[in-house]
């Protein structure tokens, strides 16, 4: 299966005005009132319609990405839809983006390194997931579980039910050892039948992003 796109963009890159963004998403944007929101809304669009843009080769102009009957985005091209996949997530000032051709389906996930309490591990990680953690000490610690988390999220966008799924249940399988900022492999298993999704982990200062799909991905390549 061919690799799915990544592309990582920050909130001073996103354009001023409204004049990138298609008719249906100027409609969207006017719906939203509270100004973190808005911005948060216009991050993740820019980042999504910039990775398509070069995936397809042609101007954001003509691209429109709109939320599917589920929630999950759609990408559109001149106004029908595309033969592709999309994924966004944003997180404190930055978003990233995942596209694949169809038939693979792309998840992502970002999310900053920064510390989870005790009960959040143990309300949202599987059993084997805490055993992890508190094998690892300070830094180390934030890393996996933020990694951990940022796992099952993408996976779940994987499965076009984002959080609607009962994500406790999903066990992520990940080697941490010898981290670096090169693409690395890791599993998410659903447990009863509910098969494996299976994708890519990168670690940078602050930060951690995982891009799973469906079928299994390549190694996930820059656009």
């Amino acid at each position: 299966m061919d690799a799915p796109g990544w592309l990582s963009q920050h909130l001073a890159e996103v354009p001023s005005g409204e004049e990138w963004l298609g008719e249906n998403e100027r409609r969207v944007l006017a719906s939203m009132h509270a100004e973190r929101r808005r911005s948060d809304w216009r991050l993740g669009r820019w980042t999504a319609k910039a990775a398509l843009s070069s995936w397809l080769g042609v101007s954001a102009r003509r691209i429109e990405v709109l939320a599917g009957g589920d929630g999950a985005p759609e990408a559109w091209l001149d106004g029908a839809p595309a033969a592709l996949s999309v994924s966004l997530s944003h997180r404190g000032g930055r978003a990233l983006a995942a596209v694949a051709d169809s038939p693979q389906i792309a998840g992502c996930d970002l999310e900053l390194v920064e510390r989870r309490s005790d009960a959040f591990v143990r309300e949202w990680l599987a059993r084997p997931e805490q055993r992890l953690i508190s094998s690892c000490t300070g830094e180390q610690r934030a890393l996996v579980a933020n990694l951990i988390w940022a796992a099952k999220e993408a996976a779940a966008k994987v499965r076009r039910e984002g959080l609607r799924l009962d994500i406790r249940r999903a066990v992520v399988s990940v080697d941490i050892d010898g981290q670096s900022e090169e693409w690395r492999p890791l599993q998410v298993n659903w447990g009863d039948g509910g098969g494996t999704t299976t994708g890519w982990w990168r670690a940078e200062p602050r930060w951690v992003m995982v891009v799973a799909g469906d079928p299994a991905p390549a190694v996930p390549r820059a656009i």
